[in-house]
Order: C-alpha cells, then structure tokens, then sequence
C-alpha cells in the first residue's frame, strides 16, 4: 500500500512538474498554431509561392528556440520570428504580474541582458570626443526615473545603444541596455525599446531639438552634452493659434483609451474652430489606435460623405471571444456593444473563414462644418493603423491637402484581439479583420498613403510650411 501510495504521489508530482513547466519550443508550436488558425492575414501571407521559405524560416528558428535560456531569450526569438509576417499588428509582449515581485528573482531573471560597462563620467568623456553624433548623448526619461548614456554600439540591428547610469536597481540595473536606435536619416530611426518588464516594443523616433521622441512611448531629454532639454507639460492633444488665421492641433495617438481627451478638446474649443479659416493637423509619428478616437474630428474635415472598403472578419473561436468580450465591455457607448453582439453571432454561423460582405462602403455625416476652410494634415512613415485610416477619409475631402511623406503602411489588417499564452507569463495581440482592399489588389501595408506634397528631411519646420502653404491657397 506504501509503494502504491508513493509511486500515485511520484506521477502526481510529474504531472504537476510539467504543468508549470514551460519548455520556449511549446510556446513556440502554440503561438504558430494560434496564428495559423486565427490570424486574417496568415492566408494572404504564407502561400505556395512562398511556403517553402517560411518553412525553412520556421525550422531555423525553432533550432534557435530550443536552445533558449530564459523567458527573456524566448520571447526576443518568438518576436523575431513573427516579423516575418512584416506586420506592425502581430505582437507579442510580457504580461504585467506574470512574474515574481520579488527584487532578488527579478535581478536574477535578467541577469543574462545585454551589459555595456559605462559609468556616468565614462560617457561624458566619451561624448566630449569630436566625431560624436548629434543624437549621443546622456537622457533623462519625462516623468520617470531612468537616465541612461545613448552611444554609438554597432551591432546587426543597431547604430546606438541606451545605457542605463542610473534606474530602480530592480527591473533596470546600471548597464543594461534600455533601447537601441537604428539610423534612418540624421533625425530619425527605428527603435527597439525594451519596458519596464523587459519585453520589446518595436517603434519609431525622432530626435529634435534634445528630445528624443518614441511613437506611443513619450520623449526622452537630452541632459548633456549642450544646454539640458526641459520636458515640457505631459499633454496628449494640443491645439495652439498660430495666426489669426491659422491653428495646430497636435493628434500624435489615436488610442483609444485617451479618445474622450480629443473630443473634450474639440469641443472645449469648438467656436474657435468654426471661425478660423485654416487648421493644421499634426499626425506625425501617431502609430494609431481605434478609429473611434478621430471621430470627433469629422465635421472639420469632410466635405461630403467618403468611401472605404468594407472589411471581413476571420471567425474562429478565439475571434468570437473577442467580440463577446466588446459587446460587454461598458467603455463603449451602447451601439457600439449591440454591433459587437450582432458581430458575434454571425461569426458563430461562419465559422472557418471570411465572415462580412466585400466592397465599397459609404461614410456620410449629417452635419459637416463651414469651417475650417482649409486643412493640412501633416504625415510621415510613422503614421500608420488608424492614423492611416483617419488620413485615408480625409484625402477625399475637397479641403485637405496632405503634406510630408509616406505613411507606414500598416493598415489591411486591424481590429486586434489578445491571448494569454498556455503559461500566461506572455501574450499575443493579432488581427482579427481584413481590409477588401486586399482581395481586389489595392493593399496598403508596405506602400501607405502618398502626400499631395512631398516634403524631406531638408525641411526643418514642416509646421511653418504648411502654414505658408494654406495662407497662399
């Protein structure tokens, strides 16, 4: 009876063991089969054209995923493999609270990450050398308490690391690198920024001025060398009178947890707008959101109803959770969840493919504004999801003009859904619609919408431009 109770208790302790256990190469075969069964563009993105060499891609990163050494090495691995799918909307991420509080586990967690040895006066001689690129130099981050050395440290996928010199000694030790620019031109680059936890945030920046701004994720303030940069006042949206005849509004997110924020703003200041005859909307860098959130902008900027593409949702299981899930969500007014409730129920009658109705669909507003006269929305590669799908409405508007350049290119696939993984230390954010576009060969991922006048880098204040632009038209 004793031998039988043990050998019961040895198979109930492995059982329990690998429960907990969570081998990178499980999280691996579970993130490809979600994707592969959920994701709306997976079809439109591996075919038989090119189903070889994501094969091969996939094999050469398992290899790689089976020989990672911490939760960390897996999740870089993962997201490097699903880049391949080259859309901005597959994400993956650390959860907040998958991990110990403990200060003694989390040091040790990322005891492994990537250390450059450099003391403050180290990089101040450093920085004081000729030759140093405008961008180096020594941060403080708005409103938090890191402040780290960025310095060139080339490598594969970088041109500058951030150092940490100083941070909470907890998740972030003096050393550890915080983020790494690549070089696009002197003022801009595409960043990899690690969080709070750790994980990884693809984004763009741009340096101005000794500020050093992330899409989505704040500015940084250069400290030195030259005369220290002063964060200004943290706000979202902005609206400033240039002249008496012109305004800025600055809309650098279209999040949707700070929609309420926009539309206070406008209509905070809505007699101010309808009696000025020029506006300049500053989009630049908004990496998106929800479209709900440019809504209150409408009026301004239509001139008569716009047309789009209708867009089909992928129905699976996991899809429908994610429309259960909105059409109980109280955050959104309540015609909002009766759609998703409808939503949902189609879905569960279409199981297994493209659930909605192609073509063209019409937007049409009852009321629109006289005024602002003239608009000019002020765009670049870093505008992209919603952002794009805001500037996408407002070119067919007979009073706006866009200016800069390219948007990013990331807008067929949207209305993002989010699973834990099977160990819930990760999750994933994939889409769940795509755009009509794609089925009739008018994709946007990868070209984005052109401006009607290109502007580059040689053009300092694209704001004054503009300015100029609309009080000659």
């Amino acid at each position: 009876m004793r031998y039988l109770l043990l050998v019961l208790m040895l198979c109930l302790s492995t059982l329990f063991a690998s429960a907990q256990s969570c081998p990178c190469t499980e999280q691996f075969d579970w993130l490809r089969q979600k994707l592969a069964l959920n994701y709306s563009g997976y079809r439109d993105k591996v075919t038989s054209h090119n189903q070889a060499e994501f094969d091969r891609h996939t094999v050469d990163f398992r290899e790689k995923i089976n020989q990672a050494q911490s939760d960390t090495a897996c999740l870089r691995l993962m997201r490097d493999w699903a880049q391949w799918f080259r859309d901005g909307h597959v994400q993956l991420y650390q959860k907040t609270g998958a991990v110990s509080d403990n200060p003694v586990e989390i040091r040790q967690r990322f005891a492994d990450w990537e250390n450059i040895a450099l003391s403050e006066t180290e990089a101040r001689a450093h920085l004081d050398q000729d030759g140093r690129d405008p961008v180096e130099g020594i941060y403080d981050m708005a409103g938090g308490n890191y402040r780290v050395a960025l310095v060139r440290r080339e490598s594969a996928r970088r041109d500058f690391a951030a150092v940490i010199l100083q941070a909470d000694s907890v998740w972030w030790m003096p050393g550890q690198v915080k983020f790494e620019l690549r070089q696009n031109t002197p003022a801009t680059f595409d960043a990899r920024f690690f969080m709070r936890d750790h994980s990884m945030r693809d984004a763009k920046a741009t340096f101005d001025n000794g500020k050093l701004t992330f899409s989505d994720l704040g500015p940084w303030h250069k400290q030195y060398p030259g005369t220290p940069s002063t964060p200004e006042k943290p706000q979202i949206f902005t609206l400033k009178q240039l002249d008496a005849q012109t305004l800025l509004l600055t809309v650098p997110t279209m999040n949707e947890t700070v929609r309420l924020e926009l539309d206070s703003l406008v209509k905070a200041n809505a007699s101010l707008l309808e009696q000025t005859e020029n506006l300049i909307i500053d989009c630049r860098n908004n990496g998106g959101g929800s479209d709900i959130t440019f809504y209150p902008l409408r009026p301004y900027i239509l001139t008569g109803s716009v047309k789009g593409y209708r867009g089909q949702i992928y129905a699976t299981e996991d899809n429908v959770e994610k429309y259960d899930r909105l059409s109980k969500d109280k955050g959104w007014p309540k015609k909002y969840r009766r759609q998703f409730a409808r939503i949902a129920r189609k879905m569960r009658r279409n199981m297994g493919g493209y659930f909605g109705k192609c073509g063209e669909a019409t937007m049409r507003l009852k009321k629109m504004k006289p005024y602002p006269k003239r608009v000019a929305i002020l765009i670049n590669g870093y505008c992209a999801s919603s952002c794009e799908q805001f500037v996408y409405y407002a070119e067919q508007s007979n009073r706006v003009t866009l200016i800069g350049q390219n948007t990013a290119g990331i807008m067929d696939y949207g209305n993002l859904h989010n699973l834990d993984f099977p160990c819930g230390q990760f999750g994933l954010a994939y889409p769940t619609s795509r755009s009509c576009r794609v089925e009739i060969g008018k994709a946007i991922d990868g070209t984005g919408i052109a401006p009607d006048i290109r502007l580059d880098e040689k053009e300092k204040d694209w704001v004054e431009y503009a300015r100029q632009y609309l009080s000659r038209k």
